[in-house]
C-alpha cells in the first residue's frame, strides 16, 4: 500500500510540474491549410481591426482560397494568430462556434497594444528594481491594463478570492526572499505614476498595473496613434464566389434542355 501511495504522489507531483508547460502551448486553429503549412506560418497573437478597401473583409478557407468562411465590416476586432506570407489566419469565437479563415494582412489595421507601447516608449521603460517590494497598502484587487493609460481594465484579480484558489498575488508582485517579483519592467507616466509590467503570472498576462494604485481605475487615457479606417459597408460576396452557383445553374438549364430535346424527339418518333 505504501508503494502504491508513493506512486500516486509521484504522478501528482509530475502533473503539477507539467501544468505550466501545457499552459504555454500555443493554440492552433482547426484549418486544413494551416495544418499542411504549419512550419511556414509565423505566430502573431495580436488583434487587428477589419479595414478592407471595400468597407469589409472576407475570410477564405485558405490564402487565395475559393470557399468563404465569414465576412466582417470594417472596425470589427479580429484576432490574428498566425501569418503565412502576406496572409493572416484569423479565428473568431462566437455563438456559431469557432470560425477560422484567411485574409490579406494589408486589409487589417493593428490595434494598439502592449507591444506597440513598448516599441513607442522603449527609451522610458526601465528594468524592475524592487519598486513594489515595500508595498503595504490595502488594495482589494489588482487591475491590469494593456498599457499605461489604456481606456479600460483588461484583467482584474480580486486578491482575497485569488488567494483561496491560486496563491497570494501580492507576494507574487512584491516578491519574497525565496521568489523574485513577477514584475519585469517599470514605466513612469506623465503624471508621475509608476507602472509595472507583468509578462507571466499563472499564464500569459502581458499587462501593466499601477504600483501607486494597484486597484485604481479612471486613469487619464493615453492618446495613441491609429490608422484611419475605411468606412464600413455591408459585406457582399466577391464575384468569383458566384461562379459555383452560376455553373450549377448552367448545368441544370443544359440538363433540362437536353431532356426536353430528347423527349420532343421521342414524341415525334411515336406520332
Amino acid at each position: 500500500m505504501k508503494r502504491i501511495l508513493t506512486c500516486i504522489l509521484t504522478v501528482l507531483i509530475l502533473l503539477t510540474l507539467a501544468a505550466p508547460a501545457r499552459a504555454d502551448i500555443l493554440w492552433e486553429p482547426d484549418n486544413n491549410f494551416y495544418e499542411k503549412h504549419r512550419g511556414e506560418c509565423t505566430y502573431i497573437g495580436r488583434s487587428y481591426y477589419a479595414n478592407g478597401p471595400e468597407g469589409f473583409v472576407t475570410l477564405y478557407n485558405a490564402p487565395n482560397g475559393s470557399i468563404i468562411e465569414a465576412q466582417y465590416q470594417n472596425g470589427y476586432a479580429l484576432p490574428v494568430y498566425y501569418q503565412y506570407k502576406d496572409w493572416a489566419c484569423i479565428t473568431v469565437f462566437g455563438d456559431e462556434g469557432e470560425i477560422n479563415g484567411w485574409t490579406k494582412l494589408s486589409d487589417l489595421s493593428l490595434i494598439y497594444d502592449h507591444i506597440s507601447f513598448e516599441e513607442e516608449y522603449a527609451d522610458r521603460i526601465t528594468e524592475y528594481n524592487g519598486e513594489f517590494a515595500d508595498y503595504a497598502g490595502d488594495a482589494e484587487e489588482v487591475n491590469f491594463y494593456e498599457y499605461p493609460g489604456a481606456p479600460r481594465v483588461s484583467q482584474s484579480f480580486n486578491i482575497a478570492e485569488f488567494s483561496k484558489h491560486m496563491g497570494n498575488i501580492l507576494k507574487n508582485l512584491t516578491g519574497t526572499a525565496d521568489s523574485p517579483s513577477y514584475i519585469s519592467s517599470i514605466f513612469v507616466d506623465e503624471n508621475g505614476l509608476t507602472w509595472g509590467y507583468v509578462n507571466y503570472m499563472y499564464g500569459r498576462l502581458n499587462s501593466w498595473f499601477c504600483l501607486d494604485k494597484p486597484d485604481g481605475t479612471g486613469f487619464p487615457v493615453r492618446e495613441v496613434s491609429a490608422e484611419d479606417l475605411t468606412p464600413a459597408q455591408t459585406p457582399v460576396l466577391p464575384a468569383r464566389s458566384y461562379l459555383p452557383y452560376i455553373l450549377t445553374a448552367a448545368v441544370v438549364i443544359v440538363t433540362i434542355g437536353v431532356l426536353f430535346y430528347f423527349y420532343g424527339r421521342k414524341r415525334k418518333s411515336t406520332d
